[in-house]
């Protein structure tokens, strides 16, 4: 396929991707520096916070995995980091006391709002200067584009 709106669109979500890691995220560090924070856990702190499926099963750590795009053992490791670390915590389920799920801690909950801050704020400074109208067309178009994205299988 030789569509070069396709090729403009790949192109410039890699550039995102390594700019919201580079500049959004690596500030948290910035103004904190005596706390220590792995931001390779942010994307799971993330998936935690997105909440359970429809399912009502909670938040696993298959479900994280599904999430961020990784294999069950390696999302299981990260998951294991996080909660060490403090920011996650594994809760039994309500429905079936077997099940393990995982739980923002208050200072899970914390990082990630930092998070999300600074990326907004970042995103904020970098379209302050469009139109509302084209803000809210970018809000609309991009948010419709993840939905498919999560819709269609990649294989």
């Amino acid at each position: 396929m030789n569509d070069p709106s396709l090729a403009l669109i790949e192109q410039a979500l890699g550039r995102l991707r390594r700019n919201q890691v580079r500049r959004s995220l690596g500030q948290i560090s910035e103004h904190r520096p005596a706390e220590r924070v792995d931001l390779s856990l942010i994307p799971v702190l993330y998936a935690v916070e997105e909440g359970a499926e429809n399912d009502g099963e909670g938040v696993t750590v298959g479900l994280v995995a599904d999430r961020i795009g990784l294999d069950p053992s390696r999302a299981s490791r990260m998951v294991g980091s996080a909660i060490q670390a403090g920011y996650l915590e594994r809760v039994a389920s309500q429905t079936d006391g077997r099940r393990i799920q995982l739980r923002l801690t208050e200072a899970g909950a914390d990082l990630a709002g930092r998070s999300h801050e600074f990326r907004q704020a970042f995103l904020g400074r970098t379209i302050a200067h469009w139109s509302e109208h084209d803000r809210s067309e970018l809000a609309r178009l991009f948010s419709r584009f993840a939905e498919e994205l999560t819709r269609i299988d990649p294989c």
